[in-house]
């Protein structure tokens, strides 16, 4: 939840302040409305009794927003569906306003205002608690500092300028608020001199709860529309007091009637159907349904959900700001005639019966509802609340702008001459471009959401991880504005931290990220592709239809986009670009207070053509190519220079130079993720294009994140090994159920060794349900078991050509609905919903945050503290030991420990290595650390043992470093090599109720003594959930020795076991049962451990 509160202080009084707000309100009505599609209408203004703040005035407005509306949000929606309205409550000096929208049933923005005759000094005026006061942010706006740009800034309407001939005010200076309030503090106003302040205290809070679409619709509402628009407002209000001063309440009552009638007739205009005779036209027939099938994609509210009002009736007061439920009489007398009228279509925006608008109106209707957003969060921020504007006037979405717009004011198109007719030319691309984007608001920085601290604090660098976002937006983007970019990388990075401080506090702090701007490359591609559509002269603006749509590429190939956008002479300076504008952001990173001494990894993640441009440049980077992958790489963007011919004049010296004199990255790239990426489309292309073998970037591990349903996006295995498109790509657990990861397979040679008739010729593939998770011994033997059923050599090649050691393909989840939107409208949808998706945020931390990187590099920990040992690697104490630990892997194993408080906490391990334990580690140094409070992730380090002969250390500590009560987790790290094994310390107190459950016993209804994946029996993890939600302390027992542990819990974490503490046999035993009696025995007599029930086999 975002709770933001504005604090707009002016140089007037309370009731000067009302009779400037309600002129300004009126005014901007008339110049505002300019017929259908863009205009108010006032239904109702009438006073009410008993509402919000007592006894005030109550008005009803219907805003047409379609002109405002970003494009991709309008290709989601009727048309007739572009409205907003507005119900407010004025019982001043309190105010209440409200919009909703009709057939967007999860949208509403609600505002709630208290004005004071003060500076803005009022810490709680709105009588906040808990996480609403602790989250709410401050923003106080200052009419004079607070300066607008560009088209927005009007000169007459400068405080810093304006003089009042009826009043004398004017100009402010900048000190005015300090000024002011020092000579107006506890004096009655307006003083003598006639100066007086007063502050509009303004708290919004808003909601759009559709999958994909929240974070980027609440932060347009909140960066784009609220903050400039009430900067704007009350700098008119401020500099339009020559016009309202004097004027009685009487007189604002009058011109609000007289505004009314206007706004009607306005309307009415463009509305020769207004439905008197209480029919509904077949454009309402879609629109009725929409509230009912937006629900696919909805996201529910969760037990925290937002506090907002789902109502839109009026609301009695009860003594204070909170507004009752309960409905106004005035309002609930509004007739279904009367709903019918305003929301019926006119009849010059219905489709004809030949075109194929009639079904997309209708289509759009009802596709909302289906992807209304699940939620993804667990944590109480799931709603994030915004600020109050006066109006609604939405400012465009910068880039996304760019295909879908209505510009009534648009010049009439270029006129190409017949000698430049050629959709190639240069004066075809500019005149499709300009028509395109000729509407755009340009966007000014100044949001302070988007802003960059320039002071950062700390003289190192405690960042271990630096992110680049490569942004060049999607395959329907001719052109991405800077601020569209940022605000993505915000929502980004806001959803980093919150996803980090739920689950993943240990990371806070040592992830940055940093948005790299890429060029648009896909600009020439969508201008060509539109003029070969098919139905490209029935959707390019005409200068003699005013309501003629803009190019909306509904019939534009998707997959042909990326292939002619890389394939421009224009594509080897576009990479030169952004890899220099990436080197420019690390310099700029490592010059920083905050990166200054990083040495770190660098991840890269790019979005859906970011990414094809991130990955030529890292092929660049690559120091290991061969001469084939040279001639791929040179030749592949060569040829395909010619396959689109272009002028002279546009081709560049780049496009020929030699690839040696192209910039590359100035750093290593650990790991690269793609989102939504057509890149696998693009290799195919070039592969038959230049029948070289596919090029491997240098980077250590690549990640292909992408939807099923996206049409933009492709697998990336398959290129690399035709044979992976048998195997289904790897499913990224939901965050809400799966927070830490589902622990399914990710190594590339576990896929191997599970699926070896895949890879070998002639046999049937196996499901992929029988997947299972290996150990880290079993990853590390991994190619001496494959050898049995597959040739070394198959195993190298596959090795030697992938790109890293996992698997490549991962799919989101998505709803089901998103099989009722229009293909070309995907790809907006898609791309907006990673930024803000749990799923990918809590992924790529899982992957970038992990402490092995090299034997379990394939495998989701548990521990992603990203513990660095405190003490540098040693020579071993005993010279032999380096021989035996030659080529083998160790297998490290202990007992989780249960003691009572006040008992020796003694904890215990055993240092092994090789298959069956081969060699023991004796008389080795193990560093032993515990984190004591795992909420900050810090460990400390307890002592340092040497291991005995059998390559055991056990440890007491001592009374000094006693814990409480509580559960620690704890690490010994073996100082000759870094390996290490962790397991879990709880300390309970007398009485401690727990749940005991025999694995082999209970939880597998096959048995496996060789290891191989048992299956779980029905319902066994359901009754283990179940026993931990009553807060009953798990613990898992078996019979098994020891040196099956990690294979054990793999399987535990396989098939989602909750976490408990684990007991294993110490070494092979003849009597299993035998030892699960004695530890339970031990828990209950010298611990005091209750054992409330007890799982196990009949035995």
């Amino acid at each position: 939840m975002l709770i933001k509160e504005y604090r707009i202080p002016l140089p007037l009084t309370v009731e000067e302040y009302r009779i400037a707000q309600l002129y300004m309100i009126a005014k901007k009505s008339r110049e505002e409305s300019k017929g259908a599609g863009s205009g108010i209408e006032i239904l109702v203004n009438d006073p009410y009794e008993d509402g919000p703040g007592g006894n005030g005035q109550y008005t009803h407005k219907i805003y047409h927003v379609g002109s405002h509306l970003p494009g991709w949000l309008k290709s989601l929606l009727p048309k007739s569906a572009l409205s907003v309205e507005e119900e407010a409550w004025n019982a001043y000096p309190y105010t209440k306003t409200r919009y909703t929208c009709p057939f967007v049933e999860k949208f509403m923005l609600e505002i709630e205002t208290y004005y004071f005759a003060d500076n803005g000094h009022q810490d709680n005026v709105f009588k906040l608690s808990g996480s609403d006061l602790r989250n709410r942010i401050v923003d106080v706006i200052d009419v004079v500092k607070d300066q607008l740009h560009g088209a927005d800034y009007v000169r007459e309407e400068d405080p810093s300028l304006y003089i009042s001939r009826k009043t004398d005010r004017g100009p402010l200076s900048e000190n005015w608020l300090e000024e002011y309030w020092n000579e107006c503090k506890g004096q009655s106003m307006p003083l003598a001199n006639g100066k007086s302040i007063m502050c509009a205290y303004k708290l919004c809070k808003v909601e759009f709860r559709y999958w994909g679409m929240q974070t980027k619709l609440e932060r347009f509402i909140h960066d784009i529309a609220l903050r400039k628009t009430m900067v704007r407002a009350h700098r008119q209000a401020w500099a339009w007091q020559d016009e309202w001063h004097g004027l009685t309440m009487e007189d604002i009552r009058q011109i609000e009637k007289q505004t009314q009638e206007a706004l009607k007739m306005t309307m009415a205009g463009g509305s020769e159907s207004s439905g008197d005779d209480g029919t509904i036209s077949a454009g309402d027939t879609g629109n009725s349904s929409l509230a009912a099938n937006l629900g696919s994609i909805e996201k529910p509210e969760g037990e925290n959900a937002s506090p907002i009002i789902k109502r839109r009736s009026p609301e009695p007061a009860q003594g204070s700001s909170d507004a009752s439920p309960e409905v106004s009489p005035r309002l609930s007398q509004r007739s279904g005639e009367e709903r019918k009228r305003l929301w019926s279509s006119s009849k010059n925006n219905l489709p004809s019966p030949t075109s194929s608008q009639r079904f997309d109106l209708a289509a759009a209707s009802w596709r909302m509802e289906s992807i209304v957003r699940d939620s993804d969060s667990c944590s109480d921020d799931e709603d994030e609340f915004f600020d109050c504007q006066d109006a609604v006037s939405l400012a465009k979405w910068s880039s996304l702008e760019l295909l879908n717009e209505e510009d009534p004011d648009a010049s009439p198109p270029v006129i190409v001459e017949s000698t430049d007719d050629s959709i190639f030319s240069q004066r075809y691309l500019k005149s499709s471009f300009s028509e395109r984007g000729r509407s755009i608001d340009t966007v000014y920085p100044g949001s302070p959401t988007l802003s960059t601290p320039s002071h950062q604090q700390g003289k190192g660098s405690n960042v271990s991880v630096l992110i680049l976002i490569m942004h060049a937006g999607s395959v329907l983007d001719a052109n991405v504005e800077l601020t569209a970019k940022k605000s993505d990388t915000t929502t980004f990075r806001g959803g980093l931290e919150a996803v980090m401080r739920s689950h993943y506090s240990s990371m806070i702090g040592h992830v940055s990220v940093r948005l790299v701007s890429c060029p648009s490359v896909c600009t020439d591609s969508l201008s060509i592709l539109s003029g070969l559509s098919p139905y490209s002269f029935d959707v390019s603006p005409s200068p003699s239809v005013s309501d003629t749509p803009h190019v909306t590429h509904d019939s534009v190939p998707l997959g042909a986009i990326p292939l002619m956008a890389t394939c421009t002479p224009e594509y080897v300076d576009a990479i030169s670009k952004s890899v220099q504008a990436a080197n420019a952001t690390f310099q700029e990173y490592i010059r920083s207070d905050e990166g200054r001494g990083f040495n770190g990894q660098v991840v890269i993640i790019g979005d859906s053509m970011g990414s094809i441009l991130a990955f030529d440049a890292l092929c660049r980077s690559s120091d290991n190519k061969n001469d084939d992958q040279d001639d791929y790489y040179n030749e592949s963007i060569t040829v395909d220079g010619r396959l689109l011919s272009a002028p002279s004049p546009r081709r560049r010296s780049s496009s020929t130079s030699d690839n040696a004199n192209h910039p590359k990255f100035n750093f290593e790239v650990s790991d690269f993720f793609m989102f939504g990426s057509p890149l696998a489309l693009v290799l195919a292309y070039r592969r038959l294009a230049t029948e070289c073998t596919v090029a491997k970037p240098a980077v250590g591990q690549v990640y292909n994140l992408f939807h099923p349903t996206d049409p933009a996006a492709a697998r990336l295995e398959p290129v690399i090994s035709a044979k992976f498109s048998m195997l289904p790509p790897v499913n990224i657990p939901r965050f809400q159920k799966y927070p830490l990861g589902s622990g399914q397979p990710y190594h590339l040679l576990e896929i191997v060794h599970s699926n070896p008739q895949i890879f070998s010729d002639g046999l049937t593939p196996t499901g992929y349900s029988q997947l299972r998770r290996l150990s880290e011994v079993s990853i590390q033997s991994t190619v001496s078991g494959v050898v049995d059923s597959l040739p070394i050599q198959t195993i190298n090649n596959l090795t030697q050509r992938w790109w890293g050691t996992k698997r490549m393909d991962y799919a989101l989840y998505c709803p089901e609905g998103l099989a009722n939107f229009p293909t070309n409208a995907l790809p907006h949808l898609f791309h907006a919903s990673y930024w803000e998706s749990s799923d990918v945020i809590a992924f790529i931390i899982r992957q970038i945050g992990r402490f092995d990187y090299s034997a379990t590099a394939g495998q989701e920990e548990k521990d992603i503290a990203g513990f660095h040992p405190s003490q540098p690697r040693e020579k071993w104490i005993r010279k032999r030991t380096s021989v035996k630990l030659k080529n083998v892997t160790s297998n490290h194993r202990a007992n989780d420990v249960i003691v009572r408080e006040g008992t020796r906490q003694t904890l215990m391990a055993r240092f092994m290595y090789g298959p069956f334990d081969m060699i023991t580690l004796a008389g080795e140094k193990v560093d032993i650390h515990v984190m004591i409070d795992p909420a900050i992730g810090e460990w400390t380090l307890l002592s340092t043992e040497v291991t005995d002969k059998t390559g055991r250390v056990t440890y007491t500590i001592p009374d000094s470093k006693t814990l409480s009560y509580g559960l620690y987790p704890v690490k010994m790290v073996v100082r000759g090599d870094h390996t290490s094994v962790d397991f879990s310390l709880a300390v309970v107190p007398p009485r401690t109720e727990c749940v005991v459950f025999s694995i082999d016993g209970s939880f597998t209804a096959s048995v496996s003594v060789t290891g191989r994946d048992p299956k779980v029996r029905a319902g066994a993890v359901d009754v283990v959930r179940h026993w931990q939600e009553l807060g009953y302390l798990i613990v898992y027992i078996t019979g098994r020795p020891d040196m099956q542990q990690q294979r054990v819990l793999a399987w535990l974490a396989q098939h989602n076991f909750p976490h408990g503490l684990v007991s294993f046999a110490d070494g092979l035993s003849t009597d299993p049962l035998g030892h699960k009696a004695v530890y339970i025995k031990s828990l209950m007599q010298d611990h005091g451990v209750l054992i409330h029930a007890a799982y196990g086999s009949s035995k």
